[in-house]
């Protein structure tokens, strides 16, 4: 299981890439056949659709995207965490969650994501 200190330090490799519009570093945290559900795109399964999503969110900004962790949770085989991001100005506010499970080499990395938009 992971801690919340790994899924942290997942979610922080994942925002330096988002911050550098780095779309594939972005996907590169994300499992191979994994799923992303969101607010501001069609659902995607795997990598190279995730980076696909990705360079189009990078290319309109994010270098003041935010990301915290507000709650997390974990099992025997897998953990998960609801993560707070905003970014722009005004923001553009909402709440991901996340689960991750590790790759046959032992690194975690993110197999669900769902990213909702909260309204103000």
């Amino acid at each position: 299981m992971a801690t919340t200190d790994e899924m942290r330090a997942l979610l922080q490799t994942y925002l330096e890439a988002y911050r550098d519009k780095d779309a594939a570093g972005c996907a590169s945290c994300y499992a191979p056949n994994a799923l992303m559900y969101s607010s501001y795109a069609p659902p995607v399964q795997g990598r190279a659709a995730i980076e696909k999503v990705h360079r189009d969110w990078v290319s309109e900004g994010g270098s003041d995207k935010t990301l915290d962790i507000v709650s997390a949770g974990s099992d025997i085989e897998s953990s998960w965490c609801v993560a707070r991001f905003a970014e722009g100005d005004p923001p553009s506010e909402g709440f991901s969650l996340n689960v991750f499970e590790r790759d046959p080499y032992g690194t975690w990395l993110i197999t669900v994501s769902s990213l909702s938009e909260y309204q103000r």
